[in-house]
């Protein structure tokens, strides 16, 4: 009887095996990328082997594929949402010389960081001026 997470479906090594011939890898190769043994994707790959999640997540990652196209045999697209740069992050950041890459994740670090506190302890509700988004970046990234 299988584990609860493991993984049946035997078009899932056929589909690991095709993806990793398109990828020009050889079962040594992603075997020892995702750590695993060679001679267990070779059984996954010949639908002999079941596989975790986390193993099947570990070979995905690796090839650069969805679990979902793994799985299913499923292309699946993620419709990127643009990235709204408040004002005084975007003065900020041409003033400082940042990248769009820098000021995104440093607008990102502000949501994750400073979820209820400023960076000097002030409320989360004040809008940042220029001088905070510079302080915050220091913190950050210096």
């Amino acid at each position: 009887m299988a584990q609860e997470d493991e993984i049946l479906a035997p078009e899932v090594g056929k589909r690991i095996a095709e993806v990793r011939e398109e990828r020009g890898l050889t079962q040594r190769q992603l075997a020892d990328k995702a750590g695993l043994s060679v001679a267990f994707l070779s059984e996954i790959e010949n639908g002999k082997r079941n596989l975790s999640s986390k193993k099947l997540l570990r070979i995905a990652d690796e090839l650069n594929v969805s679990t979902d196209y793994l799985l299913r045999g499923e292309h699946t697209t993620i419709e990127e949402q643009p990235i709204a740069i408040p004002q005084e992050l975007h003065r900020a950041a041409k003033a400082q010389g940042w990248s769009y890459p820098e000021a995104a994740a440093l607008l990102e670090a502000q949501r994750l960081i400073v979820a209820r506190r400023g960076p000097d302890g002030e409320d989360a509700g004040k809008p940042y001026t220029q001088q905070d988004w510079v302080k915050l970046y220091r913190k950050v990234f210096e």
